[in-house]
């Protein structure tokens, strides 16, 4: 994991060292996970998939984070020919300290180390533009002990808001494709979802989690403040606290769905019991989650303790609560700019090819043709409209 000058070992008068470098790395001996005998599994820096170390190239890698960083005159000439290929590839580097120099080799903290790895990359990712993310939602809170299930299908990063897409660029470029999107370039969607092309596991990269009543800015900083480091398949990453992540949790919970009217029971019950462990009210009036969350609040605190951070309307909260997605889509579009809600309606009534395919394959319609996926896509949004309208 990246660490400080000062704590890493290396030659004193700083000379060029070989170094072990990865985006993430997991010891994996005795793992049912991976088949072949793999020792290690590791992301090479800059990579798009994993790969997995055995037998002598294991061993001298592994020394490498447990005794390095060594000069290339203590070496004999096969290892340095290993360390090269390995060089090559991004697992080694020669010269001065590495920003992805790992110095420890951990075993999984996850029950999926790939998902494991997955944080790694895009904690790296991030740091090297220079972006600031908190890892939500997901296994931490299991870790935490806020939920039973471990395991989740995705991992969920929220970074900082102006740079969402420069972190969802940068992602496009190590594994994954952003989804289409038709409200892309407006502020109506509060994440962009990128699919994996050889991962097994999406990434869906946040700007705002949908219920606080503060500006995307202002959401994050409150995050932020409220975070710490873990470590996850050797890389440090950001997760929020306990209570700033129960208070996300309970936001997530209770978030209205389009179609479904009224909240969720069950939800509703996890959020109370959430709400309920220490430190979470403070954590709801910074985030600016009252409003979203007041129902479940006022069954562990006291109105009077609310009074002053009840105000406002949450975050894509109204547009989430329609019946059906033709209101839906008409109240977003209603809270955009008037040249921009003409083109967005056109986009929306006649998406791009990649839009409309990506509609067909979410409604399981197999449909052929841009032109049929638009036409079946019109057809769905009447019908739900009509249906919702002869039942209210």
């Amino acid at each position: 994991m990246p660490t400080s000058d000062a704590a890493l070992p290396g030659p004193a008068d700083g000379r060029v060292a070989w170094w072990a470098v990865a985006d993430g790395s997991l010891d994996v001996r005795g793992s049912d996970a991976f088949d072949g005998g793999a020792e290690i599994v590791v992301v090479p820096v800059g990579a798009v998939e994993p790969v997995s170390l055995i037998g002598h190239g294991a061993e001298l890698w592994r020394r490498l984070i447990g005794s390095g960083p060594w000069e290339p005159s203590a070496l004999d000439a096969a290892d340095v020919s290993l360390l090269e290929e390995m060089r090559v590839v991004g697992l080694t580097h020669l010269g001065g300290r590495p920003p992805t120099v790992v110095t420890d080799l951990c075993v999984p903290t996850l029950s999926s180390p790939l998902h494991e790895l997955v944080y790694g990359v895009v904690a790296n990712v991030a740091r090297e533009r220079g972006i600031r993310c908190v890892f939500i939602k997901g296994p931490t809170l299991h870790l935490q002990g806020l939920r039973e299930r471990e395991h989740s299908g995705d991992v969920d990063v929220w970074c900082e808001p102006d740079r969402w897409d420069d972190l969802a660029e940068a992602l496009a470029t190590r594994g994954w494709r952003r989804e289409a999107d038709p409200w892309r370039g407006t502020s109506v969607n509060h994440s962009a979802t990128m699919t994996p092309l050889l991962w097994g596991c999406e990434i869906d990269v946040h700007r705002r989690m949908p219920g606080a009543v503060h500006d995307d800015e202002r959401a994050f900083a409150a995050l932020w403040r409220h975070s710490s480091e873990v470590s996850f398949a050797g890389v440090r990453v950001r997760v929020p606290t306990p209570p700033m992540h129960a208070v996300v949790s309970a936001l997530h919970g209770v978030r209205p769905e389009i179609g479904r009217l009224g909240r969720d029971a069950a939800a509703s019950e996890n959020a109370v019991r959430l709400l309920s462990r220490p430190g979470t009210l403070a954590c709801a009036k910074d985030l600016g989650a009252v409003v979203a969350l007041r129902t479940e609040l006022l069954e562990v605190v006291s109105p009077s303790e609310l009074r002053g951070y009840d105000q406002g309307t949450p975050r894509d909260w109204v547009w989430r609560g329609q019946p059906d997605r033709v209101r839906a889509y008409w109240v977003a579009l209603r809270e955009q700019r008037l040249w921009l809600r003409l083109r967005l309606m056109f986009r929306l009534l006649w998406p791009n090819a990649d839009v409309a395919a990506e509609s067909a394959r979410r409604a399981g319609d197999r449909a052929g043709g841009s032109v049929r996926a638009r036409l079946r896509r019109i057809v769905r949004g009447a019908r739900g409209w009509l249906r919702t309208s002869l039942h209210r």
